[in-house]
């Protein structure tokens, strides 16, 4: 059963979006939850909001000092962290041309890298309580190319290989790592291009919609996926890639075969 009663969860980038909706379901499932992000109001706001015990740590996931601080923090309130939810990211889209090399950095800084020293952050204590489980957030995009995320997409890649490599290293110490890769976000994370998008919208749409289940995966479904990667339910389970794709990295949808 998917319970987590009196664990420990840090969530990243949990102001809102996935994250949010990820704190609230490790919380509704009995765990004690520390939000962080570097939107410190909203995160505030978000915590306050949820039933149970949440608090808010301010954490730019690129900065090793902010990761120790936020660590430190939860110790000290709650004395061991039992689950780390690594889903803070950004997005860049534009091809490889169009992509300036200190954007590329700026996006595995985030993305990939953030996960790095997450995992280096709690390992210390997960060793010392013999469990552990590491869960990144990954995408549909960091199981197959497209076009236009070739930034988004190699972060991604990376935090896969990150999720595996340390699956084996920690697997002997009761810590389990796993990836979640969903097709679906935050759709603000898309702000910057939704004008450009607009022209294209109908193309988006069939991408969408060629799939086994149509459309993209909601927070709460890429939630559920967390929660099972940080319960005992999924204990025997190491260094996977979840997907919550709606079946679009199965193969290919063609309406006609089905009429066969």
């Amino acid at each position: 059963m998917s319970r987590l009663d009196d664990r420990i969860a840090l969530v990243t980038g949990a102001s809102r979006g996935v994250g949010a909706q990820v704190a609230r379901t490790l919380s509704e499932a009995g765990a004690k939850v520390v939000l962080t992000d570097v939107l410190v109001p909203e995160g505030e706001k978000t915590a306050a909001e949820i039933a149970g015990d949440a608090s808010f740590e301010p954490l730019d996931v690129t900065r090793e000092d902010d990761w120790a601080r936020a660590v430190d923090a939860t110790l000290d309130r709650h004395g061991r962290i039992d689950v780390l939810v690594n889903n803070a990211a950004i997005l860049h889209l534009g091809t490889v041309e169009n992509t300036p090399p200190d954007v590329f950095r700026r996006v595995l800084e985030v993305n990939t890298v953030g996960p790095y020293l997450g995992t280096r952050a709690v390992l210390a204590t997960m060793k010392a309580q013999g469990s552990g489980s590491i869960v990144h957030i990954s995408s549909i995009d960091g199981l197959v190319g497209m076009n236009g995320v070739s930034a988004y997409s190699a972060s991604k890649f990376g935090v896969r290989g990150l999720a595996k490599s340390t699956a084996l290293e920690l697997g002997r110490s009761g810590i389990r790592v796993n990836s979640v890769c969903a097709a679906g976000g935050n759709p603000a994370m898309y702000g910057p291009w939704l004008e450009k998008m607009v022209s294209f919208m109908d193309q988006t749409q069939a991408y969408q919609e060629n799939r086994g289940i149509p459309g993209g995966a909601s927070f709460e479904e890429i939630a559920q996926a967390v929660l099972y990667l940080a319960s005992d339910a999924s204990a025997g389970v190491t260094g996977i890639d979840l997907p919550v794709d709606g079946g679009a990295t199965a193969g290919k949808w063609i309406a006609g075969f089905n009429s066969l």
